[in-house]
C-alpha cells in the first residue's frame, strides 16, 4: 500500500485494515527516526558553536569578579539569554544574587 492509497482510504472513511495500519506504523517509525536524527544534528551543530564561546567565557571569568548575564553577553557578543545559557553549560560556575539599580539579578563567577 502506497502513502497514497493509505490518506485517500482515510479521507474515504474506509474501515482500517491490517494493511494499513502496517503503512502508518510503519510512517510512524519513519517519522521518529527523522526527527532524532535531526535532533541530533542539531545538538552536533550547537555544541560546535558553543565550544568557542565557553572557552572565551572561562577565561572572562577566571578572574573570579561577579558579572551578569549582560556584561559576559556584552563582552562575548551574544545576546544576554545566549549568555545564560552558555553559563548554564559551563561547568563550575557559582551564581549569586546581585543588586544592579534596584532589581535583583543573577551574577555569575567562577
Amino acid at each position: 500500500m502506497t502513502m497514497k492509497e493509505l490518506l485517500t482510504a482515510v479521507v474515504e472513511g474506509a474501515v482500517v485494515t491490517a494493511e494499513m495500519q502496517e503503512k502508518a506504523q510503519a510512517e510512524l517509525a519513519k517519522m521518529a527516526a527523522e526527527a532524532e536524527k535531526r535532533a541530533q544534528k542539531a545538538a552536533e551543530k550547537r555544541t560546535s558553536e558553543d565550544a568557542p564561546l565557553l572557552e572565551k567565557a572561562q577565561a572572562l571569568l577566571s578572574d573570579h569578579v561577579v558579572r551578569t548575564a549582560k556584561d559576559i553577553g556584552v563582552a562575548l557578543d551574544v545576546s544576554t539569554p545566549k549568555a545564560t545559557a552558555l553559563m548554564r553549560k559551563l561547568e563550575g560556575v557559582k551564581v549569586t544574587e546581585v543588586t544592579v539599580d534596584k532589581r535583583v539579578v543573577k551574577g555569575y563567577s567562577l
